[in-house]
């Protein structure tokens, strides 16, 4: 009877044990859903060397973009990690990271996919299920593009670089239609007749939405979605799983270069000539002793012009020199250029 005993108390004690850590872990999931994370979701559409062209990132760009990405930390996450995070508590990397592709053009396997597999990237690219033909031998087009297949779509989900989401059936402004449940529906249901594994995530065609099409997506069988408002996306409380801000990362030419400096610090003026497509930038000036937030200097767009920054007042009455001005995107992710002064 004694040993009976001791063994229903060892038994009630793991029992309890064992709910204490279930609880705890619990707590700390939830703790981690409602935490606040930056995660940049890059908006791509073309990888490509079109010339001076806003949609077509040129490939050696891509490639210096990835590089980039990868050499400063970066993870990348799916739809379905950053769901799981929102409802889970599912952790994400430190730095994390998303890379999208829309529209489903053949040059996300032919000149995209080699680069993610060498940086060890992962991406999902948004179908428009209406112009993914059955055969390599009908392959459609759209915007005088040519569109990845079914089979090359099979081949590209069993590697696993890519995971497929929808971005509508025939790529209509879902925001205007009466009932865009139809189309969005549609497609869904074409993902999943060509076995895509968990089709899950959607983006609305033009990035045109609203509390009409935010619902049919969700009826539908989505459980996240894609705007292009060009923000960094903020995981907590929040984070709308169906309105997901991206990062525009856009394309075109952009040649830079460094402007005369003027001294002393006090009065001194930093200087780019531009020529390209207008682009939002964030320039950073480099100079000994500089450290964090200090060398960035005011963000700007820049054209087919000349542009001034004065130095920092952080510079004044010191005997800093200047070493040399960077040129970033706009959110800091990529450096597009670096001149010595």
């Amino acid at each position: 009877m004694k040993r009976e005993s001791q063994y229903t108390l060892v038994v009630a004690g793991i029992f309890l044990l064992t709910l204490v850590i279930a609880l705890g872990l619990t707590v700390q999931r939830l703790r981690e859903s409602h935490r606040t994370h930056a995660v940049p979701i890059l908006m791509y559409h073309k990888i490509g060397d079109v010339a001076n062209n806003a949609w077509w990132v040129p490939t050696g760009v891509f490639e210096r973009q990835m590089r980039s990405l990868r050499n400063q930390g970066y993870s990348t996450v799916l739809p379905g990690d950053i769901v799981n995070h929102r409802k889970t508590g599912k952790r994400l990397p430190p730095k994390s990271v998303m890379i999208t592709f829309d529209d489903g053009y053949r040059d996300s396997l032919a000149k995209a996919e080699p680069l993610l597999k060498k940086y060890g990237f992962r991406a999902v690219v948004y179908l428009i299920t209406d112009t993914v033909a059955e055969t390599p031998d009908t392959r459609r087009q759209y915007e005088g593009v040519d569109v990845l297949t079914w089979p090359e779509i099979m081949a590209m989900q069993q590697r696993g670089t890519f995971v497929f989401g929808g971005h509508g059936h025939r790529h209509q402004n879902l925001a205007a239609m009466a009932d865009p449940y139809p189309d969005i529906r549609e497609c869904y249901l074409q993902l999943r007749r060509h076995d895509i594994r968990q089709p899950f995530s959607f983006c609305y065609p033009h990035g045109q939405y609203n509390a009409r099409t935010i619902a049919a997506v969700k009826r539908a069988g989505f459980r996240s979605a894609m705007v292009c408002e060009d923000q960094v996306a903020l995981t907590g409380k929040a984070m709308n799983l169906l309105a997901l801000p991206r990062v525009s990362v856009m394309g075109g030419d952009h040649a830079f270069h460094v402007k005369p400096s003027r001294y002393p610090p006090e009065g001194g003026v930093i200087g780019i000539m531009h020529a390209g497509i207008p682009v939002e930038v964030s320039p950073r000036l480099m100079w000994n002793g500089a450290t964090g937030d200090q060398s960035w200097l005011p963000a700007v767009e820049v054209g087919n012009a000349d542009y001034e920054w004065r130095w920092p007042q952080s510079m004044a009455g010191t005997n800093a020199r200047p070493v040399c001005l960077e040129i970033w995107d706009k959110h800091r992710l990529f450096p597009m250029f670096s001149g010595k002064l």
